[in-house]
């Protein structure tokens, strides 16, 4: 049977996440007990962890697992993230000693090769979306032309680079808004955007799946900056809401959007400010990146997802 840590840990996702979030260490010891116990049972089972954290070698025996990786920006950027240390030798430990692993794009593939050197059991299987164009009465009052930003804010998402652009094009046009979510403005941030002259031209949503999707189906652009990431999934959630998307050239963006976006240098203003305003002056330009995005979005579901997940698992325990 297949034992996942999303099973183990249902009991404590049903919380709320701000109870989660002040009482993390007391909820992952519980999981701990939990998994500790479940693991011991003997098997046979497969387990599929959620996270690099390898205690659960100590428990597995000679069970199968499989792990997921989604990126492998601890080691190629651990300037920006605070464990990087810990956490790249955890995710040393837990993939070289998998059975599979499963990749969420070719690029990730291709990064697990150049860092740990084992192709041959990698599956490569992509993520989907279940977001939903928004349609009906809007319920968001927001400026009627915006660019969007979706996701957290540390160095490597591109943030500070995207509104020093943004302040470049809003010079020549008062009536463009940015409009970002995730987490609110922290005050060197918010120093940062008044020093640009654009603090009360930005504006902060913590949005919900349905304000995101009406965020996303009413934007002008998704502009998604970031230096490095693993797949990308705003860029399928801008696909099903009808956004047109511009993305930085690196990474895995080229692989997911294909000819569905308009790419730039994401360390050059300049480049990323063409690429914008590209799009968002060009109603033409815009339909026809909405119709490909359209295409494009057929290659990814959640159905095909599942089916690839069964035959990695497969290959686990036959291994």
């Amino acid at each position: 049977y297949y034992l996942t840590s999303w099973m183990l840990e249902k009991s404590l996702i049903l919380l709320p996440r701000f109870i989660y979030k002040r009482y993390h260490s007391f909820f992952e010891k519980k999981n701990h007990e939990i998994t500790k116990k479940l693991l011991k049972t003997g098997g046979p089972y497969l387990l599929h962890p959620t996270y690099y954290d390898p205690y659960f070698l100590d428990y597995i025996g000679e069970n199968p697992y499989i792990i997921t990786v989604h990126d492998m920006i601890h080691e190629k950027f651990p300037q920006y993230v605070t464990d990087a240390n810990i956490t790249i030798g955890h995710k040393k430990k837990v993939i070289t000693r998998a059975n599979r692993i499963i990749a969420i794009s070719e690029n990730t593939k291709k990064d697990i090769i150049e860092i740990f050197n084992n192709p041959q059991k990698i599956d490569v299987i992509y993520h989907s979306t279940s977001m939903k164009h928004f349609s009906g009465k809007h319920k968001l009052q927001i400026p009627e032309r915006f660019l969007l930003f979706v996701g957290d804010r540390t160095p490597y998402k591109n943030f500070k680079r995207f509104m020093e652009t943004f302040a470049q094009i809003h010079e020549q046009d008062k009536t463009l808004f940015a409009i970002y979510t995730g987490s609110k403005l922290k005050k060197d941030e918010q120093d940062m955007l008044i020093g640009m002259g654009i603090f009360e031209y930005t504006i902060h949503i913590k949005a919900s799946d349905q304000a995101l999707s009406e965020l996303y189906s009413r934007a002008l652009l998704l502009v998604y900056p970031s230096l490095y990431e693993g797949f990308g999934i705003p860029i399928l959630e801008a696909y099903a809401c009808h956004c047109p998307v511009a993305l930085s050239n690196t990474s895995c963006f080229p692989e997911i959007a294909g000819d569905a976006a308009v790419y730039f240098d994401p360390y050059s203003i300049s480049s990323m400010s063409e690429a914008i305003t590209k799009v968002i002056y060009n109603e033409e330009k815009r339909s026809q990146l909405i119709r490909l995005g359209n295409e494009r979005l057929k290659r990814y579901s959640w159905e095909k997802a599942a089916q690839k997940t069964e035959e990695a698992y497969q290959k686990a325990i036959q291994s």
